[in-house]
C-alpha cells in the first residue's frame, strides 16, 4: 500500500517536472524568436 502510494507520488513529480522544463523550453523557443525583433527596433 505505502510503495503504491510513493510511486504515484513519485511519478506526480516527474509529470510537474516535465511540465515546468516544457514551459521552460517553450518560453527560451518564444525569446529566441522575438529577441531579433526586439533587438532590431532598439537599435535603428
Amino acid at each position: 500500500m505505502s510503495s503504491k502510494n510513493t510511486k504515484s507520488a513519485r511519478e506526480e513529480r516527474r509529470q510537474k517536472m516535465v511540465r515546468v522544463v516544457a514551459l521552460v523550453a517553450c518560453c527560451a523557443l518564444l525569446l529566441t524568436a522575438v529577441l531579433p525583433y526586439i533587438a532590431s527596433s532598439l537599435f535603428y
